[in-house]
């Protein structure tokens, strides 16, 4: 695809977006070679759509606002509006990550989940806090399907809350949580779900989290 077709359809997808959605990106200078193409990424991004933004933030000098979004690596993206803020990523959301990123950008600036009313009212009831761990590669075809479900769920609750993990660039954290394929969701380090998986089951495993904290 040549870069006028790529940017034919971000523009495309980005048409609508009617409310503001900032993009924070945390970045450093030293020991991060995939910073300055995915800041140079997010800025062509805010060139095609009027409601996008970027604030360029440094993980040291800024380190209030990491602690504040729970960031503590980079590149590290926060897709955030008024009360949204609580999609990120980890890496740059390149390949067929990009869908998810604009994914994401749609509906933190709708507000509309997308979710079932099924889905909406379970999650409705959900006290617990859930952070949904969404591991993919930038080559990967079936990694956005969950990244943007995990969205969607941490739009519809403020319970929730996505971190989608470039697996290619953190090796500590593929040692961590056992990645050997991707998707790989980890729920509250207590569950996982290997594979894409639909709205009904990704609910359920979120709804599974707090059933097994009422039964400690």
């Amino acid at each position: 695809m040549s870069n006028a077709d790529r940017s034919s359809v971000i523009r495309e997808k980005l048409a609508s977006v009617s409310a503001s959605v900032r993009l924070l990106f945390f970045e450093q200078s030293l020991g991060c070679d995939s910073c300055a193409p995915t800041r140079r990424l997010l800025e062509q991004l805010a060139d095609l759509c009027p409601y996008l933004t970027v604030e360029v933030l440094n993980l040291i000098l800024d380190k209030d606002r990491a602690a504040q979004h729970g960031v503590d690596r980079v590149p590290a993206v926060v897709v955030s509006s008024p009360n949204r803020d609580r999609i990120r990523f980890y890496g740059s959301p390149a390949g067929h990550e990009l869908t998810s990123l604009l994914d994401a950008i749609e509906i933190t600036g709708s507000g509309d989940s997308g979710l079932t009313e099924h889905s909406r009212t379970q999650l409705a009831t959900l006290t617990t806090a859930v952070k949904l761990l969404v591991f993919f590669t930038p080559s990967c075809v079936y990694c956005p399907q969950m990244v943007t479900l995990g969205s969607r769920l941490a739009i519809e609750s403020p319970m929730v809350s996505i971190t989608a993990i470039d697996a290619t660039e953190y090796p500590d954290l593929v040692q961590r949580y056992g990645v050997n394929g991707v998707p790989k969701t980890v729920i509250n380090d207590q569950r996982e779900i290997v594979g894409a998986a639909g709205e009904s089951e990704l609910v359920a495993a979120v709804m599974q989290i707090q059933e097994a904290r009422r039964c400690d």
